[in-house]
């Protein structure tokens, strides 16, 4: 898996402190911005936004990550975050997936699988025989829009995604905080998170809270 933080809305801080501020305050926000308050004061209402649950200031906040190198099975799982969340796929129609000079799909092994050798021999059968297949299959002149209908759900893709930071919080809520979550796209998001914080370090207080939505 590889992620890399694309870009980003220049200054989250500065976003939810204009929004925030501009719903109370009788100033136009060309003035606002024009005068900003000092770090410390945007920070203290942007604590204040967040935790009275008026969440939709970090809508002005956007990023986008580039992907690759993950399961079908997890793009399954991170496309349901659908609002808020816009996604471009890698598309098994149009980029081949057949081997080359006998080589395997690019696909993920998961930790239980990996640490069994037994459960390797097995694994590493099944994703030998689903190459053969979808090769025969285009051989035999089956497009790969239907060819790729017997490849796993281990194969790996790329995508590219972007977020607003509202919904940054609520898909990294469910799929970190939540006992139980698979454990790709757990770490998916963890490693989204390290690299926001990179560059938004206040946000440290809320990766991770079960923030609730406060329309």
């Amino acid at each position: 898996m590889r992620v890399d933080l694309i870009y980003t809305t220049p200054d989250y801080l500065m976003a939810v402190w204009l929004a925030g501020h501009t719903c109370h305050s009788p100033k136009a926000p060309q003035e606002l911005y024009a005068e900003p308050a000092s770090r410390e004061k945007m920070l203290k209402l942007a604590d204040f936004l967040i935790e009275a649950k008026h969440l939709s200031v970090m809508e002005h906040c956007s990023m986008t990550f580039a992907v690759s190198g993950v399961s079908r099975t997890l793009l399954a799982q991170y496309s349901r975050h659908r609002i808020g969340v816009s996604l471009s796929v890698q598309s098994q129609r149009y980029v081949s997936e057949r081997s080359d000079f006998g080589a395997i799909f690019d696909h993920v092994t998961p930790p239980t699988v990996s640490a069994s050798p037994e459960a390797m021999e097995i694994f590493s059968k099944a994703m030998e025989s689903c190459q053969d297949c979808y090769d025969r299959l285009l051989d035999v002149g089956i497009p790969r829009e239907d060819a790729r209908f017997v490849l796993p759900g281990a194969i790996t893709t790329n995508f590219v995604t972007t977020l607003n930071l509202r919904s940054f919080l609520d898909v990294y809520s469910k799929r970190v905080s939540v006992k139980g979550a698979q454990w790709e796209i757990r770490e998916l998001l963890v490693e989204m998170g390290r690299l926001l914080l990179e560059k938004e370090s206040w946000l440290e207080t809320y990766l991770g809270s079960n923030l609730e939505e406060k329309r």
